[in-house]
């Protein structure tokens, strides 16, 4: 459980899961995601939310 506290606080890059490039402010991608139950719902910036959630991530070229 403390790992999850952890890894809450911390940053993880939002990066396209074909060709991994990172995704920049501006950009347009496409995610699939699961719809995580309430209790595991993250709370975050959105792309932090995403990079934690996200089955795939395809950046705009992918």
């Amino acid at each position: 459980m403390l790992d999850k506290i952890k890894d809450s606080f911390t940053s993880k890059q939002l990066a396209c899961s074909n060709c991994g490039r990172k995704i920049e402010e501006g950009e347009r991608f496409t995610a699939n995601i699961t719809m995580p139950s309430e209790r595991n719902m993250l709370v975050s910036r959105l792309d932090n939310a995403i990079a934690r959630t996200a089955n795939s991530v395809l950046c705009e070229k992918c």
